[in-house]
């Protein structure tokens, strides 16, 4: 069994939030809707919810 930290820090409402976890950190900026993730590892995420249960994710390798 292992265990799991999470926590989420808004630091703008409904638009910048730190997120605390067990392997790490990650900044995230924009709505639920649409977002840019940059994590503590350097991962980059886009990620876009579309009407209908569709979404979209891109993921950018670190250079």
């Amino acid at each position: 069994m292992s265990l799991y930290y999470h926590k989420r820090i808004t630091i703008v409402p409904k638009l910048l939030h730190l997120n605390i976890g067990t392997h790490g950190w990650s900044l995230s900026l924009g709505t639920r809707r649409a977002h840019i993730t940059r994590g503590s590892g350097g991962h980059r995420r886009a990620s876009v919810r579309l009407p209908g249960g569709f979404s979209w994710h891109r993921n950018f390798r670190r250079r």
